[in-house]
Parts: structure tokens; sequence; C-alpha cells
């Protein structure tokens, strides 16, 4: 069996190369980058890997990187809505051409009615995957523990949790725990998981919550600032936030205020064989050397 995982150069990707190293051995992994000079690529052939270039604007990368594939894992794209349309059905359309016999694919959390604002544009990748024939598997995944160190890094340095989601929750899941759930799904043997949609979130918490397991873990007594959306705006310029951050980190914030990061149920245990890792015992593994 051949399995590919393009954004192999990325967090997620990476870190699902890792998983799949430990059930297939070396010949059987392809690993996808945009840019096959770059020092994680280099690294990647050191270690015997095949590395093919997986260029989703230029679908003849994809072609040559395409072929002989068994299990492809097709990692999200960046960019405006047009533009991640067109290269995710370029994607779509060549794993179709060269008879890819199964596409995985992470999404967002209930992305088929979801208000969240990236549910649209993931919801839109499910029905070109679903509706090409290909047979899939789809992982609708929450947000990431990873995503909040940036604003932790901020409270260890005198902050306090600015926050304008009020009681939304989120089901904070773990990077390594994603990769290692989408490893399992590309190994599988079989049918077991052909054209199923799950949802991977952990436990719904409130932004108090997460701090006071952040509290917990860090042993410090970091305050939560809950303010309306113009304060959280201007409160991001001055902090120095990019002008171009603003508008995703207010439409994040209202989102998880209107629930569009709650779960409703998960996969996760399912998948991964056992307990998905809880959000203080992640937060350790981060920040270790902070405690």
């Amino acid at each position: 069996m051949k399995v590919l995982v393009t954004g192999a150069n990325g967090n997620l990707g990476s870190k699902i190369v890792e998983f799949l190293l430990t059930k297939l051995s070396v010949e059987e992994i392809i690993v996808g980058v945009r840019n096959d000079k770059s020092e994680k690529a280099c690294n990647y052939k050191e270690q015997g890997f095949e590395v093919r270039v997986t260029d989703f604007e230029n679908p003849e990368t994809l072609i040559t990187a395409f072929t002989g594939v068994d299990r492809l894992f097709i990692i999200s794209t960046f960019g405006d809505y047009e533009t991640i349309i067109r290269q995710h059905k370029n994607a779509v359309k060549v794993a179709k051409a060269t008879d890819v016999k199964q596409v995985i694919y992470p999404s967002v959390t209930r992305a088929e009615g979801n208000d969240f604002f990236l549910a649209g544009m993931h919801r839109a990748r499910e029905i070109a995957i679903i509706e090409s024939g290909i047979p899939y598997v789809i992982l609708r995944n929450n947000w990431y523990v990873e995503n909040e160190l940036g604003t932790i890094q901020g409270c260890l340095a005198g902050a306090p949790w600015v926050t304008s989601a009020g009681e939304g929750k989120i089901g904070w899941v773990y990077r390594p725990d994603l990769a290692e759930a989408a490893a399992k799904v590309l190994v599988a043997e079989g049918h077991n998981h052909e054209n199923k949609i799950y949802e991977l979130s952990g436990k719904n918490l409130t932004q108090q919550q997460f701090v006071d397991t952040l509290n917990e873990v860090l042993d410090k007594k970091i305050s939560l600032l809950a303010v309306d959306d113009s304060s959280y705006m201007e409160m991001l310029k001055g902090a120095g936030v990019p002008e171009d951050y603003l508008p995703m980190l207010m439409m994040t914030q209202k989102g998880i205020r209107e629930g569009g990061l709650e779960s409703t149920h998960t996969d996760f245990d399912f998948l991964l064989e056992r307990q998905a890792t809880p959000l203080k015992q992640a937060l350790v593994q981060l920040l270790g050397n902070n405690k």
C-alpha cells in the first residue's frame, strides 16, 4: 500500500508522517511538499522517504504526485475562498483521474450546518470530495490547543486572557492526537472507514474553564478579561496585531460566542482506541518548560 500525505512540511502533516512510520515501512509512505528543496523536505529524503511536489495550483505536479497512490491525505490550503476552492478541486480532480483509492480530508467541527466562519470553506471542500465518487473519510477537527500558545505567552508576560467569546464553548484538541487518528485511518485494513465522517473534539469548555486549567498547570493566577467586540478590536490594535489578522481574530471570537466550536459528540476515542488527551495533560506537555 502507498500512502501520500500532502502538507508534510506542516505541523499536522509532519506529525501524521511520524505516526505512519510506526505502522508502515518508509517505502510505503510518500511525503507531499510544495518545495522539495526545503530543509524539511531534504530531511525526509535523508530518512529514505519518497518526496513528491504537490502544488495545488499546478495540476501537472499533482498528476505525477498522485500516480500509484492508494490513500491520499489532502491538507487544507490557505487563501481567499476562490483560491482555496480552485486548489482543492484541482487536487480532487487529479485524485479521481489517477485512480486514488481513498481520500482523507481534515475539515472543521459540524461543517455541514455550522455558521463558524471557517465552516463554509470546509463544507464546500467536503462536497467536492463526496461528489467526486472517490471513497473518502472526513475528519472534522476542532480547535487546536496549540492555537492558544501565542495568547498563553502573552499571559506569561503579565497580560490577562482577553476574550469577547462570552460563554461560548470549544472542544479543544491536541494536535498529536489528531495526527494519530488520521494515521490510523490511513492504515486501516479493508473498508472499515469508507465514506465516513468523524467529529474529533475534546470536552466542551468555556474560556474561563480553559484559563482555570491553565492556571492549575502553571501554578499561576492569570485573570480573564471579558470584553465586547469593539473593545477586543481596540486591544488587539494596541497590542500591535497586524491589521490583516484582525478580521479573522474577531470572527473567531464571534464564532466561539455563537457556539461554532461546541461539539455535539465526538468520535475521537473510537478512532484513537484510547481516551483523547485531556486539556490539562496537553497543556502540561506543551508548557513543561514554563511550569
